[in-house]
This record gives C-alpha cells, sequence and structure tokens, in this order.
C-alpha cells in the first residue's frame, strides 16, 4: 500500500493547543491514520491508548477528561511514559485482548534522551510491547525551549542563548545497545514520505518494543518560518542533519537522499544557529562533525 493509497483520517480535533506548522501535529495525524487501516500483515489495529508524558501534548492532546486526538489518552509524568504504556499493554492482554489492538507512547526528546531515559531503556530490554514514538523537536519546548539531550551541537536555546557546547545524545546508538526488535528514524516531508509511511507501518505490524525516531519541526523553538516546516523535514534528509535509519533483527540499514545538500541549507533557515552561519569557520567545523557522523553511519551498512 502506497502513501496515495492511505486515507487521511481527521483524528485531531480542531481544538488541539498545538502551534502553527508543528511538524509532530502533521505526523500524529499521519500516524494514526496508517495504523488504522490494512498494514502489510492485512491486520487493522486498533490504538488501544496513546501515552503521553509531561510535553506540548500534555495540552494539545486534550484535557478535563476530553481527548483531542481521537483515541484514548492517558497523561503521565515525564519520567513515565514507557512503562505506563508497558502496564496498559501487559494488562489489556491479561484482559483478553488480541493482538489487532497497539499502545503507543508519544514522548518528547526530553522524557526519551534525558528525564525518562532509565525506564525507556527498562521498556525496551523487556521487549515490552508498545510502540514508542520519541516526538523529537530537539528541545524541551512546552516549556520555551530548553536545552534537551537532543539539541545539536551550537543550537541556542532559553538555556544555552550563546549556543549548546555539547553534543547530542546519540540515540541510534543507545537504541541499538539494546538490541531493540525494531528502530527506526523518520521525516515526514513530500521527499520522504514513502520512507515514512513504510517504517510506520512495518513498526504497527510487529510485536515486541518498536521505536520510531520522529524529527518534528518547531518554529518556536528552532526560530523558523511555520510555513517551512516540510520544507525543513526534507532538509534534515537531504544535508545528512537527521539520518533515516532502521534497524531490524540486527540488521542496520542507511537510506541515503535522492538529493545531497551542504548543511548550510538546513541551518540557514533557522535563527538558532545564527551564530553557526555568520562564522564560516564554525560552520567549516559543523559540516565536518556532519561528515564524519554519515561516514560511521554508512560503515554500519557495510559487512565486516
Amino acid at each position: 500500500m502506497k502513501p496515495k493509497d492511505i486515507a487521511i483520517q481527521p483524528f485531531l480535533d480542531s481544538r488541539h493547543g498545538l502551534c502553527p506548522g508543528c511538524g509532530s501535529a502533521i505526523a500524529m495525524t499521519h500516524i494514526q491514520s496508517i495504523v488504522s487501516q490494512p498494514l502489510p500483515s492485512g491486520k487493522i489495529k486498533k490504538i488501544r491508548s496513546m501515552v503521553i508524558p509531561a510535553s506540548c501534548w500534555s495540552i494539545g492532546s486534550g484535557f478535563d477528561g476530553v481527548s483531542f486526538i481521537g483515541t484514548n489518552l492517558v497523561h503521565t509524568p515525564f519520567i513515565a511514559g514507557a512503562t505506563v504504556g508497558e502496564g496498559i499493554s501487559i494488562m489489556s492482554k491479561r484482559r483478553g485482548a488480541n493482538n489487532d489492538e497497539i499502545t503507543i507512547v508519544w514522548a518528547g526528546d526530553g522524557a526519551s534522551f534525558d528525564i525518562g531515559l532509565g525506564l525507556l531503556s527498562g521498556a525496551a530490554i523487556r521487549n515490552a510491547d508498545i510502540l514508542y514514538v520519541i516526538n523529537d523537536n530537539q528541545t524541551y519546548g512546552n516549556t520555551g525551549a530548553q536545552e534537551s539531550g537532543a539539541t545539536p551541537k551550537g543550537a541556542k536555546t532559553q538555556t544555552s542563548p550563546n549556543g549548546k557546547t555539547i553534543a547530542q545524545k546519540d540515540i541510534i546508538e543507545i537504541m541499538m545497545a539494546h538490541k531493540v526488535r525494531y528502530y527506526a528514524s523518520i521525516a515526514l516531508s513530500v521527499a520522504t514520505i514513502d520512507d515514512f509511511y513504510a517504517k510506520v507501518r512495518r513498526a504497527a505490524d510487529d510485536e515486541g518494543f518498536r521505536c520510531l525516531h520522529l524529527l518534528s519541526v518547531c518554529p518556536p523553538g528552532w526560530k523558523c518560518d511555520a510555513a517551512k516546516t516540510p520544507d525543513l523535514a526534507e532538509l534534515a534528509v537531504q544535508t545528512h542533519a537527521f539520518p533515516l535509519v532502521e534497524v531490524t533483527g540486527g540488521r542496520f540499514c542507511l537510506t541515503k537522499p535522492k538529493r545531497e545538500k551542504p548543511i548550510e541549507e538546513f541551518l540557514k533557515h533557522q535563527k538558532r544557529f545564527d551564530a553557526i552561519i555568520n562564522s564560516p569557520e564554525t560552520l567549516r567545523e559543523f559540516q565536518e562533525q556532519v561528515d564524519n557522523r554519515w561516514n560511521y553511519l554508512l560503515n554500519l551498512t557495510r559487512p565486516a
């Protein structure tokens, strides 16, 4: 089934409180629609519950007993998303739920890279039957864009006004170290939509612990034009700022973009990177870091 064959359903209520141009809101609608239509096995899965730790979605998904995302909704503290999702999955099966139901944990980078990393690790190592989506906007967006473990080095945030001085945590290596059943990085744009849909369908169709690492363009946090959300997601992939990888059964795959561009093309549309763009030497160093990382990932795809 191709993207054009999947009908996008209006799961997200217009009353949601998310920002204009929110990449996460767009992706949420697509992912729910993909899961709810025939998967590669022929199954149509029902979303049992959407578990959302503290994040922008704590506001955007609903409140006072009202869900704005068209499914059962469980809000949790920052740290607890993976464990609560695992508990819901276990108890649902004990009560007779079948494998046509799916529990999705939708957690931000702060709740995944930092505050909730320990419990995410536990769920991964236990092969918990959840689909864990890292909604990565590279910042603590709900509280005004503070630095997280996913914030790129050099990016300005409220807590790093001169630019972050340390590198991002490597969530790919962290997930691979857990030997997870399925991990994939995804970005939603015109150029990457086939890759996006294929990975979401494979993850939803499987069982056990599956992790989708979603790049979510955040106009307020990235200080970019809200109208450029799909373009920036595409540029992140084309410039190798956000490599599209897939790890299944220990097999590592890297998707090479059809068009490759220098990192400047991604950075120049975001004011959080002004200091890098305005310094040729710093920009050159940034490009070298991106190139080195890309070459490292390329080597992982080759036989020893």
